[in-house]
């Protein structure tokens, strides 16, 4: 699997009877919980909505190249991006039908037999390894679908049928009577009205919203990178990115116009009195107010503000490296020192040898030559008498 330097399709599909022309359109895949029929007979209410999702597209790319598709792994988000990420999440809607059981209502509460019968779906499809980091984001991947897209499309269903006095005999497509007869006193307990109207409530008091649909901002800042350096989008950039749209050159709502000019604004500001500039994230908070624990504002999943703790341990770790650092170049300085008084004292070491060589032949030097003149006298003489004795004989 290649891991670069470097989430569904919803639903749709109502009569198992509707055909669907997949190979003309692979995009034509989604959940068929999306548009199930509200009428009493199970006919399709609108001609031409989508049929079910079978994964056609992630067929047809294996038989072209007859090999598993890879995946890429974000590193930094821990999330699946690059041109297959599409295919990875219409396989993980077929996969989630097939053995992930409706009568859960959290994703944590799945048997582990049933999530490894789902990973081994998966790698007959994908090329996945098998270490700890690459399932820990394919399940994140399945939590997220199994729990924004399969419940929530059931939840729209039993919306549209909720007054029928038929309602416990018409379950959705793939959805046994039993499993649907649980289903619906799940949506119909406490328990879950109270976390569906926090939920609303919630997204009521929501001021700005995102253009970017089901892709997800890892693959936005992924498909948007420099190629040769691997390097995204900046947190502002990636703000505009998902909240302008270019065709119809205008934002997303006046609150993400506003907020971005802030940002720009705060950090321009910075530069311009002299200061030191504001970090991109200073800015974020300024504009925006305090980061929350699970995710960077405008980062979509994946990346996440350090904690409290994470943030002071960063600190003392910064501080500690400033002091090595300084630490180093006094060392370094300490060591040039050192370098230039040993030349020093050999250069002067040299220059007492030399004077003490002049010395001793200054001093030496005429009785050295008076002994090799004496020593040539004799050695003249004797020659002289050498050859006197050799004429005699």
């Amino acid at each position: 699997m290649r891991l670069h330097a470097y989430l569904d399709m919803p639903a749709a599909g109502q009569d198992r009877n509707m055909q669907v022309d997949v190979q003309n359109d692979s995009h034509e895949q989604v959940d068929d919980l999306a548009q199930i029929s509200t009428t009493t007979n199970g006919a399709s209410s609108k001609k031409g909505n989508r049929g079910v999702t079978k994964g056609a597209s992630v067929d047809k790319k294996r038989r072209r190249t007859n090999q598993k598709l890879d995946i890429t792994i974000h590193p930094d988000r821990r999330r699946i991006v690059g041109e297959n990420a599409k295919d990875f999440k219409t396989e993980a809607c077929v996969v989630l039908k097939q053995h992930a059981p409706i009568k859960y209502s959290r994703w944590m509460d799945i048997p582990d037999d049933d999530k490894k019968k789902i990973w081994i779906s998966m790698k007959q499809k994908f090329n996945l390894q098998e270490d700890i980091q690459t399932k820990k984001v394919v399940f994140e991947q399945l939590n997220r679908q199994y729990r924004s897209r399969r419940r929530y499309k059931l939840h729209e269903y039993y919306l549209k049928i909720k007054g029928d006095i038929d309602i416990l005999k018409r379950p959705p497509s793939g959805v046994s009577e039993d499993d649907w007869k649980m289903l619906i006193n799940y949506f119909e307990s406490d328990a879950f009205k109270d976390k569906s109207d926090r939920n609303k409530e919630n997204r009521k008091s929501l001021k700005m919203s995102h253009s970017c649909g089901t892709k997800s901002t890892a693959q936005y800042c992924y498909e948007d990178r420099d190629v040769e350096t691997g390097k995204e989008p900046t947190r502002t950039c990636a703000w505009q990115m998902t909240r302008y749209n270019d065709k119809k050159k205008s934002w997303v709502d006046e609150a993400s116009r506003r907020a971005y000019e802030d940002i720009v604004r705060y950090q321009n500001e910075a530069a311009e009195d002299g200061q030191d500039p504001l970090t991109e994230d200073e800015a974020f908070i300024k504009a925006l107010g305090p980061e929350k624990s699970s995710r960077l504002r405008g980062c979509g999943d994946g990346l996440k503000p350090p904690s409290k703790r994470g943030q002071s341990i960063n600190k003392e770790l910064q501080k500690e490296n400033e002091e090595l650092k300084k630490q180093a170049e006094e060392n370094k300085e300490s060591l040039e020192s050192l370098k230039k008084t040993i030349e020093s004292l050999v250069s002067n070491q040299e220059n007492q040898v030399q004077l003490q060589v002049q010395a001793i032949l200054k001093n030496q030097l005429p009785a050295i030559l008076q002994n090799l003149g004496q020593y040539g006298h004799t050695l003249s003489n004797n020659i002289f008498g050498f050859t006197c004795n050799i004429g005699i004989i």
